[in-house]
């Protein structure tokens, strides 16, 4: 692409003459990414020889030829209009080209919603790296004896990098708002709901707790069932801090239902009336339907997982769960997997299926974002990719990495999750399990030490370790292989 004002100025000079000359051009407008000229006699275009002037892409659409430049396009567009004559139009919606209106069918629908999420964590993700990077730095400090856990200091930048993720919703919304066009202002409002201490606190009364007991049967508390009243409805408890659907979903149908006031509240008092309105709305279905769905998909799923494991199968399981964890983390029902991994291992001694899948999925994430850091040629992109690497294989911090590159290329995430299969068969045939909790990353390895005295207490964790170098390998390979500069880069410019 182009990249000085002359470069431009050359590109749209060139774009002129090839789609029929100033005489032939109707008129031109642009969305986020596209060129959209209207020529007046469509024979005249030579749309092959402008796929070759370096932009990303080139097609007819109906009677629009729609030339796709990417995040230049605001530049090109000036650039086109100084060298066509043509007036300046406002910029449009993307999603209003006729061949993105044709009715979906299931195939469709369901292969729009992970891009959909991607775009909602995609705009965040400088925030989620810094807390992420920040939090590495913090332990590689403290591991490397050059600061004291028990530092004030430490105990501030502690506090500090975990707001991104305890703010998740909040920043989600936000980004949310951005994807379905929605106030900004109103959909960070329902994301602060959804994280309101006092809400939280209802929260954890109202579902109790279960607390691990070494060597023991874990402590359960009860809770009250609910998280309060709304129209004498109870509240399902529910914590929604650190989760990503919820959020997305709220912000999802807070668009249709802006778009329904706006279209019948006039326009003299829509100002004060579709924010009270749409907040009168909202508030009963966030907090009595859509937030509580993902809770309780979550905590079925959990359910389903430990069924499955207990039949004769279970072993099968695993490389199978290790395959689709990727999916599993991206939807947030891994957070309900402690009961998963206090049900296993109370019955076997041991994790065998949970944390196993935990470790394999940072590290063949990292190296999927590895290979794609050595096969990037845009500067922007290779920054990112090797940062989301750090991040899941020091601190165990996957969303940039999971946004940034794997969900988002697909082709990292089809790697990672053959690399995983492969772990998982490895974990499977060695009996790799875990004896204590912890998130995974590398210092928390010392949960695969088996503590009773045992004639190889280590074997566990050298079954771990073997199983994440091969399934890294596996995936770094795969990911050579099947990930391609230039589709990201059309992936890039389509965002």
């Amino acid at each position: 692409m182009a990249k000085t004002e002359k470069d431009y100025g050359q590109l749209a000079a060139k774009i002129v003459e090839l789609v029929g000359g100033k005489d032939n051009i109707a008129h031109a407008a642009h969305c986020l990414t596209r060129l959209r000229i209207t020529p007046k006699d469509t024979s005249l275009v030579k749309l092959d020889e402008i796929k070759k002037l370096g932009v990303i892409g080139a097609q007819a659409v109906g009677d629009q030829v729609q030339v796709i430049i990417g995040n230049d396009i605001d530049l090109v567009y000036d650039a086109f209009l100084n060298a066509s004559g043509v007036a300046r139009e406002a910029a449009i919606d993307e999603n209003l080209d006729p061949e993105l209106q044709k009715k979906k069918g299931i195939k469709e629908i369901l292969g729009s919603i992970f891009p959909a999420i991607v775009a909602c964590v995609f705009p965040i993700l400088p925030a989620l790296l810094a807390c992420g990077l920040l939090q590495a730095v913090m332990m590689l400090l403290i591991n490397l004896h050059i600061v004291s856990p028990d530092s004030p200091t430490v105990a501030t930048f502690t506090w500090v990098y975990n707001v991104a993720y305890y703010f998740l919703p909040v920043l989600v919304a936000y980004a949310a708002s951005r994807r379905f066009n929605v106030k900004a202002a109103m959909a960070i409002l329902m994301g602060l709901i959804l994280v309101y201490p006092d809400f939280v606190e209802l929260c954890k009364q109202g579902a109790g707790a279960t607390i691990p007991q070494p060597g023991g049967p874990p402590m359960i508390i009860p809770g009250t069932g609910n998280a309060g009243f709304l129209f004498g409805i109870p509240i399902y408890p529910a914590t929604y801090s650190n989760t990503i659907i919820p959020a997305i979903l709220v912000v999802f149908v807070m668009s249709y239902v802006e778009k329904v006031l706006n279209k019948f509240i006039p326009k003299v008092v829509r100002f004060i009336f579709v924010p009270l309105l749409e907040l009168v709305i909202m508030l009963p279905l966030t907090l009595l339907v859509l937030a509580p769905i993902g809770a309780r998909l979550s905590e079925a799923f959990a359910g389903f997982l430990i069924m499955l494991f207990n039949t004769p199968f279970g072993k099968v399981l695993v490389p199978i769960f290790c395959a689709v964890y990727p999916y599993i983390v991206i939807t947030g029902m891994h957070f309900n997997l402690m009961a998963v991994a206090m049900a296993i291992g109370g019955r076997y001694g041991k994790n065998p299926i949970t944390h196993p899948a935990g470790f394999l999925f940072q590290y063949t994430q990292a190296a999927a974002c590895l290979a794609v850091a050595l096969k990037a040629k845009n500067a922007e992109r290779k920054s990112l990719a090797f940062s989301c690497a750090f991040s899941d294989a020091i601190p165990g911090i996957s969303e940039p990495g999971m946004y940034g590159i794997t969900f988002k290329y697909k082709t990292p995430l089809y790697a990672a999750m053959i690399g995983s299969a492969v772990g998982g068969i490895v974990c499977a045939l060695m009996n790799v399990g875990s004896y204590a909790g912890g998130p995974p990353n590398i210092f928390t390895f010392p949960v695969f030490i088996n503590p009773a005295p045992v004639p190889d207490p280590m074997a566990d964790l050298r079954g771990m370790i073997i199983a994440v170098i091969i399934g890294a390998a596996v995936t770094f390979a795969a990911t050579m292989f099947l990930y391609k500069d230039e589709q990201a880069d059309k992936i890039d410019a389509q965002s």
